[in-house]
């Protein structure tokens, strides 16, 4: 009974910051979602479920819904991958791998602010470096970040180059607790390279695998910081993903009632996605004995 009284009394600093910025803000979010407010939030009227159904019946939500699925679709998956190949380019020691895990982890370091800025230079219309490439080669150069049709997907690109870093830093982890012996069984054995990553590496590597897919999801379908420096949801609202319409909706529209609205169906799609990936994938885990 001590003991137990000893442990919360170390948790509850932990809980009483989780219940601050947490659970208050959610409750709030959603309280302020059932109400009107006039353009100042002087006063508050009860209205129920009224901002849910205006959300839910706006053509341009539902175009934002869609962006941010197709954003998440190209995001997750190559970020996923790409942190999969740079964790198990530097998860064993060998001769100059510090500096590719500095190159690798790098990305993680740099604020996104400063990325931006780096990104928008390289991909400039005019001046890019990309499209002075694309120039030498003999190509014609590429509306990167200004057209309708490639601001999305190059975003996309962005987004997963940025969370490489904090991908392949659990990857490794969950590499390295990988027991050598099972590995050294299998090629005395005579399992080649492809047989032992397929039957035995990543199988084992399924339950940090699945929890660094979860969170890649989930932090995929909330993006903002490249978008709002980068496109600001432009052009033509090509890049308007759902969480750049609740900001819009809210700073620049003045409807925060309504903003509230769309966060917490957000909210509620999030719980919902991370639910369906532990019902589908789940059961494929294998954790080691």
């Amino acid at each position: 009974m001590r003991a137990g009284l000893e442990a919360l009394a170390f948790l509850l600093p932990a809980y009483g910051l989780f219940l601050l910025f947490m659970i208050l803000p959610v409750g709030e979010a959603l309280w302020l979602s059932l109400h009107q407010e006039d353009l100042f939030g002087r006063g508050r009227e009860w209205a129920g479920l009224a901002n849910y159904g205006e959300a839910l019946a706006r053509p341009e939500f539902w175009k934002s819904v869609g962006l941010t699925l197709k954003f998440a679709l190209i995001t997750a998956p190559l970020e996923l991958l790409l942190g999969l190949v740079a964790a198990l380019l530097v998860y064993r020691p060998y001769p100059g791998v510090a500096l590719f895990r500095t190159l690798f982890f790098l990305t993680t370091a740099v604020p996104t602010a400063v990325a931006a800025v780096a990104w928008g230079w390289f991909l400039h219309p005019v001046g890019g470096y990309a499209n002075r490439v694309l120039g030498a080669l003999g190509l014609p150069p590429m509306p990167w970040l200004t057209s309708p049709e490639l601001a999305l997907p190059t975003l996309a690109v962005i987004t997963a180059w940025a969370g490489v870093g904090f991908t392949a830093i659990l990857l490794t982890a969950g590499l390295q607790n990988i027991p050598e012996e099972v590995l050294e069984a299998a090629t005395v054995d005579g399992a080649g390279p492809w047989t032992r990553f397929w039957r035995i590496t990543l199988p084992l590597l399924s339950p940090t695998l699945f929890l660094t897919g979860l969170l890649v999801l989930l932090k995929s379908l909330t993006a903002f910081g490249q978008i709002h420096l980068l496109t600001r949801g432009g052009p033509a609202e090509s890049s308007m993903v759902w969480i750049y319409r609740v900001y819009q909706d809210a700073f620049f529209n003045f409807r925060v009632p309504l903003a509230a609205a769309e966060a917490f169906l957000l909210f509620l799609v999030l719980l919902a996605l991370a639910g369906l990936q532990f019902w589908l994938l789940g059961r494929r885990v294998h954790y080691a004995a």
